[in-house]
């Protein structure tokens, strides 16, 4: 097997839990427990397989690095070396990162901010709460991930301060080693544009 295949199936639990918390369709115990557990366990198998081919695979498309320019990353769980396969993609792989750097707080606040409320809202739900519903909780994800990856996904590519991309990231690469960074903007920007759509409408319906 490819390691971009590889890659490829080993990105499939990300969609997996955003399918199982927005929809729900184990119901809303199982569907969130079989979430959180697919969550915790992910780093266990995918950053080793990243980590391992940090040499030979671009981390900005995922494609064969061959001899391209180191870049030196300062991930939560410590320092760290990945390539990209040439100067032409070094470079948005530097802006990017170094938008995510310099706006680590925003990141980190925007996204497990989010997520914090969707539990308690989820679970509150779940709960019999009667005037809380899992569309609710549901909403309030897509809205608050939506306002934080949106921005990322259209801005840090061609605005990013490059020379800022060894300072301290928000967060692991791990995840978008797997099928390269340019692949995970680009569902930031998609996925993004539909999940503001769709809680602005949930939130219109909820209180028209």
């Amino acid at each position: 097997m490819n390691d971009r295949l590889a890659g490829l199936l080993l990105f499939l639990p990300v969609p997996v839990v955003l399918w199982l918390f927005s929809r729900q369709p184990l119901g809303p115990w199982a569907s969130l427990g079989l979430g959180l557990l697919l969550v915790a366990t992910h780093r266990l198998y995918a950053r080793p397989f990243a980590l391992a081919r940090a040499a030979r695979r671009c981390l900005w498309c995922g494609g064969h690095a061959g001899a391209g320019p180191w870049l030196a990353l300062r991930e939560p769980a410590g320092q760290t070396r990945w390539r990209a396969c040439g100067e032409t993609h070094e470079g948005p792989l530097r802006r990017t990162l170094g938008w995510a750097a310099q706006r680590r707080r925003f990141l980190a606040v925007g996204i497990l901010g989010a997520l914090a409320a969707f539990l308690a809202l989820a679970l509150a739900a779940a709960s019999g709460a009667a005037e809380i519903g899992q569309g609710d909780a549901v909403a309030c994800l897509r809205f608050g991930v939506a306002l934080t990856v949106l921005p990322f996904g259209w801005l840090a590519p061609a605005r990013g301060d490059g020379s800022a991309a060894g300072e301290r990231l928000p967060f692991p690469v791990h995840i978008q080693a797997l099928i390269g960074t340019r692949s995970v903007v680009w569902l930031f920007r998609l996925v993004g544009l539909w999940w503001l759509a769709a809680a602005v409408w949930q939130l219109a319906t909820r209180f028209a």
